[in-house]
């Protein structure tokens, strides 16, 4: 009994420790499936919905044109970006509060109360709209943003972004409730400050006078309680329920502190119009904010007629071939040159990535072989000097509605520079007169037509390319619904026809994808991919096999021959010269760091292969191995060797290896490990990808910012893969040589 029970236990407890010791690996393996959400997620979980066959995507509405929007602080990239969706002002965004997607099929449903209005409401009942809001709100932002709008659907843009986009919406729930406490403290302060002026009260009206500011005080307390619960809900902006239910407390609110209650001598008090002044008033702006929405947001409801019902937009991927037949569709359609097409469309048969830029290099190219007839001495940098002078004169141009075919001249153009009385004119007027010296005025001119030519193909190209390949296939969609892009993964725009996208953007929409077998498969492998295209993974695999074959198989070969010395063979001080051997294996190597650092600088070997091999051909402790186990071969072998005439290098090749192949295997494994785990010795002695290794490589998914997990996760799996495959193979070996050197 007691020996079945020793052996239940030894066996639970070797199961509890392989169990901990393979925990660390799966979990690296679960974390490589995962997406970027899942990651981040607590408490962590094990499954990934790569796995799942649908997803259900959290989403949010772009509400409002960027009309609304605040440019300060904006990049200038940001600041295009937004300019270019400006122009697009047809287009519904549905922003992916979720982890990107890469593939599938997404169908948006919308709600079936759902409803809109097709063209743009007429201009008398905005007007009638207009009069009616000026009479009911004291909203400055409001009235400049109505003040300032040509028509109906621009002032519902500019006002849905001021109440609900962003984080300084006036209707987040944390902005509001916290506007409303803030309002309700400064109250509270005001009524303690204006109490102490009871002195200035009749003796007759004091009482009254007291008791009124006691309710006041208790009033702003309440409403505090009373507000604060709606700091928590499902939605960053507050439910059109939960603003009904504010309102009623507001009105409440403002009800206990009026002084329509109050005797008419008291309320003709110099200190009770002070009360008005600074506690009424702001208690009603809070409450203002708030009516002036529900006031735009009924009439925009009215107005919004016709039920869309329960449509759905459906659409999924494009393939490469879909894509370069539309890109060709639309190029056709474009006032491009036809000689700028034909070299479009031999770039767009390699790939539709990366065009522009491989059709602006040989229009480049082609240019420079222009120019070169005007016999300057570095022509490429004149082309791009004349590409900065055509860009600064498109923009002029375009500020002013013209285009360069419409000077007939060089002489006009110039005239027409100098009657502009701007900074940029000069500018541009400098940069030609210096670089058509020694040009004729005509060259000079048909060279900067070709320029800006260039540059206006290059433009359209450019916005033509970012839209096709952000271009879906529609499946099926309503009529109103024109085409559907997917943005960077994450941004669906639904380009709309005879509808304006603000009477869609108050929609709260169910998005959901879904994946054939073939594309979950893409998902779950979608982090091996993207991780192992992030970076030069190819190269860093070829540097890793060739640096660690090479310093495995160098210090096999170089160990042997002196472990075979220091254990077969005998010579003045072996065992002297042994021990010294030994004692190197108590310097931590992070000392040798500095010094052979210096002497690889010395050599020049820095950012080349010698770097990397020539430091670790050579263990100290694969010679203890080594001549460990030669040291239990029998002599008599060495006799019989010597009596045949084999010599010592025969003898080591042919007799003591093969008989230990074991420890020979093992100490290959543990170098060859070691060499593909190396990470510090290689980022110190590399700068370039080209001779760096696996490791390093590993260190492109942790930034300043913070580090990709999932990535680097699926990177670490594949880095390590080739070391488990070949443990299996070798295990046997391995085992045996531990075993026959009696190493521990």
């Amino acid at each position: 009994m007691r020996r079945v029970f020793g052996s239940f236990l030894i066996y639970t407890l070797l199961s509890i420790g392989a169990v901990v010791m393979l925990m660390p690996f799966a979990w690296m393996i679960s974390t490589s499936f995962k997406t970027r959400s899942e990651v981040e997620r607590w408490p962590p979980i094990w499954t990934s919905k790569n796995f799942s066959k649908t997803w259900q995507l959290k989403t949010n509405v772009s509400r409002g044109s960027i009309g609304g929007l605040d440019w300060k602080g904006l990049t200038l990239r940001e600041a295009l970006v937004l300019v270019q969706r400006e122009a697009e002002q047809n287009v519904l965004r549905v922003q992916i509060d979720d982890d990107p997607v890469y593939r599938g099929t997404i169908t948006i449903s919308f709600p079936e109360d759902a409803r809109l209005f097709r063209g743009k409401l007429d201009k008398d009942s905005f007007e009638d709209f207009s009069n009616a809001l000026r009479k009911s709100t004291k909203q400055k932002e409001v009235l400049q943003a109505l003040n300032e709008s040509p028509d109906a659907e621009t002032f519902f843009s500019r006002f849905f972004a001021l109440y609900l986009h962003g984080k300084d919406a006036y209707l987040d729930r944390r902005n509001y409730v916290e506007l409303v406490e803030k309002t309700a403290n400064s109250s509270t302060e005001q009524i303690e400050v204006l109490s102490r002026y009871v002195s200035r009260i009749a003796e007759e009206h004091k009482d009254e006078f007291s008791k009124f500011m006691e309710s006041a005080k208790k009033a702003c307390a309440d409403v505090v309680g009373s507000v604060t619960i709606f700091k928590k809900g499902k939605t960053a902006i507050l439910e059109l329920t939960e603003m009904e239910s504010i309102r009623r407390e507001l009105n409440l609110w403002i009800e206990k502190l009026d002084t329509v209650k109050l005797s008419e001598p008291l309320r003709g008090n110099p200190v009770i119009r002070l009360y008005e002044q600074r506690v009424l008033e702001t208690v009603r702006a809070a409450l203002d904010r708030l009516e002036t929405y529900l006031f735009v947001h009924r009439f925009f409801q009215t107005v919004q007629g016709e039920r869309v019902g329960s449509a759905v937009v459906k659409f999924t991927f494009m393939n490469e071939r879909e894509k370069k037949n539309e890109f060709l569709l639309a190029l056709n359609q474009t006032d491009v040159p036809n000689e700028l097409k034909t070299i479009v469309e031999q770039e767009l048969n390699r790939s539709l990535e990366g065009l522009a830029e491989r059709v602006e290099k040989r229009i480049d190219e082609k240019l420079q072989v222009e120019f070169a007839t005007f016999g300057f001495e570095n022509v490429r940098i004149y082309v791009q000097q004349m590409k900065q002078l055509g860009s600064q004169l498109l923009n002029l141009l375009n500020s002013k509605s013209l285009n360069l075919q419409s000077f007939e001249s060089f002489a006009v153009l110039k005239q027409w520079l100098q009657s502009q009385d701007s900074a940029a004119a000069g500018v541009i007027l400098s940069k030609m007169e210096q670089l058509s010296q020694g040009v004729e005025d005509d060259e000079f001119f048909r060279a900067l037509k070709s320029v800006c030519s260039e540059i206006d193909t290059i433009g359209k190209l450019r916005s033509l390319q970012s839209r096709v390949q952000s271009l879906m296939r529609v499946v099926k969609a309503p009529d109103f619904v024109k085409e559907v892009r997917l943005k960077r993964n994450q941004t669906i725009e639904l380009v709309l026809e005879d509808v304006h996208p603000v009477y869609l953007e108050d929609e709260r929409y169910n998005v959901r994808v879904d994946y054939t077998f073939k594309e979950i498969l893409g998902n779950v492998f979608h982090n091996y991919v993207a991780a192992w295209n992030s970076a030069p993974f190819g190269i860093y695999y070829a540097n890793t096999v060739f640096v660690s074959t090479v310093t495995t198989i160098a210090e096999v070969v170089l160990c042997a021959m002196a472990a075979y010395a220091f254990a077969l063979m005998s010579f003045p001080g072996k065992n002297l010269i042994f021990g010294l051997f030994l004692s190197t294996m108590m310097i931590p190597g992070e000392v040798l760091l500095v010094p052979n650092f210096i002497t690889i600088s010395r050599l020049g070997w820095i950012d080349t292969y010698y770097a990397l091999i020539i430091p670790w051909i050579v263990s100290v402790f694969a010679i203890f191995l080594l001549r460990q186990h030669f040291l239990t071969l029998p002599r008599e072998l060495q006799d019989a060797a010597k009596i045949d005439g084999c010599s010592h290098w025969r003898f080591l090749w042919t007799v003591v290896v093969p008989l230990s192949k074991p420890a020979i295997v093992t100490s290959a494994l543990l170098k060859f490990v070691g060499s593909w785990n190396a990470f510090l010795w290689v980022l110190i002695v590399t700068n370039k990808d080209k001779f760096r290794t696996l490791p390093v490589g590993l260190q492109t998914f942790s930034t300043d910012v913070g580090t990709v997990y999932n990535m680097l996760m699926a990177a670490a799996t594949f880095s390590i893969l080739p070391i488990i495959v070949l443990f299996l193979f070798t295990q046997r070996y391995f085992v045996q040589g531990i075993a026959r050197t009696g190493l521990k």
